[in-house]
Parts: C-alpha cells; sequence; structure tokens
C-alpha cells in the first residue's frame, strides 16, 4: 500500500482520469484527488517535472507518473495484499486492445461529445470542471469559463464536422466491441478481468453514465447527444459497461 500523500490530477468530466482512477481503487493504492483548473494542468506537471502535462498524472514518493496507461503500469507492482492484477493471461493481446481504445475510441468519444456540448451548450459542461474545485478556484473557472471554451475548442479541433467524423468513428468501435463480445464472453479477452476492460468501460462510460461512476451523475447531454445515446442503449457493449461497472467499480 503507498502512502495516502500520492496525489492524482484529474478533471472530474476526463474518462481517461476515471480510467487512472479506477485502476488506483482496484489496486487498492492509496492516493489524494487533485481537481484541476483547466488551462492549468500543464503548468502544474512542468512544475512536477511530469513527461506530459495531459491529465492525469500521478505525484508519487517516487516520481510523477503521467498518463492512465503509466498509471496502471505502475500500480502492478504496487497492488495491495489480494489485490488481483490486471495484466490478463496474455499481456500482449490486452496491451494491443487497451491501445486502440486509448488511440481511437477514447479520442472519437471526447471529441463528438465536446462538438457538440461546447458549441452549443457550454454552460453544461463548465458544472462538472468546477463542482469538485476547492472555492477560489471554482470561483476562477466560473467567471474565466468564456475564455476556456474556445481554447478548449481549439485546442481539440471542435466543430460540427469534426463531430461528425467522430461520431462515425466512434460507432465503428462500438461495432468492432460488440463484435468481440458476440460469443457471451464476460470479459473482452475471456473470464478474467484486465486494464482492456477497465479501459473499454472507463472510455465508453459517457455513453452510459453508470451509477458507480465517481462524477458522472452531474453530466448533462445536449439534446442531440442524449437523442443518439438513447438510440444505442441495447448495444451489447454499452450494455456490457453497466455490467463491468457494476460487478468491478
Amino acid at each position: 500500500m503507498t502512502s495516502p500523500a500520492s496525489k492524482l490530477y484529474v478533471f472530474a468530466i476526463s474518462h481517461y482520469c476515471e480510467k487512472a482512477r479506477w485502476a488506483l481503487d482496484h489496486f487498492g493504492i492509496a492516493y489524494r484527488l487533485q481537481h484541476t483548473v483547466p488551462g492549468l494542468n500543464r503548468a502544474i506537471a512542468k512544475r512536477l517535472g511530469a513527461a506530459a502535462g495531459s491529465l492525469p498524472f500521478l505525484a508519487a514518493a517516487d516520481g510523477v507518473i503521467a498518463g492512465s496507461g503509466a498509471i496502471i503500469d505502475w500500480g502492478e507492482s504496487r497492488r495491495a495484499p489480494g489485490r488481483a492484477s490486471l495484466a490478463g493471461s496474455d499481456p500482449v493481446e490486452v496491451l494491443t486492445l487497451e491501445r486502440r481504445l486509448d488511440q481511437v475510441a477514447g479520442v472519437h468519444i471526447r471529441r463528438y461529445y465536446y462538438s457538440d456540448a461546447l458549441l452549443s451548450d457550454p454552460a453544461s459542461v463548465r458544472p462538472i470542471f468546477s463542482g469538485d474545485l476547492p472555492l477560489l478556484p471554482r470561483l476562477a473557472v466560473t467567471l474565466g469559463w468564456g475564455k476556456i471554451v474556445p481554447k478548449m475548442i481549439a485546442g481539440m479541433d471542435l466543430g460540427p464536422a469534426q463531430g461528425a467524423q467522430s461520431r462515425e468513428r466512434m460507432l465503428g468501435e462500438l461495432d468492432w466491441l460488440d463484435g468481440l463480445l458476440a460469443d457471451g464472453r464476460a470479459y473482452l479477452t475471456g473470464d478474467t478481468f484486465t486494464r482492456a476492460d477497465l479501459t473499454a468501460a472507463s472510455l465508453l462510460a459517457p455513453l452510459v453514465n453508470p451509477p458507480q461512476h465517481p462524477t458522472y451523475a452531474g453530466l448533462v447531454m445536449p439534446p442531440a447527444l442524449e437523442a443518439d445515446i438513447a438510440g444505442w442503449r441495447t448495444r451489447p457493449v454499452l450494455q456490457w459497461v453497466s455490467r463491468v461497472y457494476a460487478a468491478n467499480r
């Protein structure tokens, strides 16, 4: 068990941050959660000496670990007694699945959501960024939201065309995952819960809003996205996400 002095820097809304947070909880690794103001994460990373500025990153006694996958790597050798590994019986297959999920599904779900939410109803996004912050940073986000939003739009390459493109890429990944699960397997690589399953469930969580998720109770979807999601609820992979959260989170 690591010291609670380990600090996990997150955006509450981020599905990649949820992936890291879930992994640390799964491993029984103690940490303090540090919600971060949008735009300050790179300055914090530079101050701490992190290799990258994109959240999540974990400031631990033995260094700063940047990225959800790297945090899982770090946590594997520091699991609390009795806590299961996430490596799976075929670690190469598991890591291959995780890499694709990170690089395709996670990226395009994020751009699909923000291309609508930040353009059509940016006020719906602000509370989940600011809600867990201390008073002064929360006020800073609230007062500065009008300047934060254009930077997010530019930084993530958002827009109607980009959102439509990401929607199609995302649907292709849902088809792929439905295919993997078509034989009735409990998890993506068989009967064991692995980091690939944790990754898939975390990154798809915005399409499911499982009650076990620590922050998504306040996530409001724009009407067009809500209509999409309502039509996808019977998809095998999204029903699977609900089961994985219920059983493992």
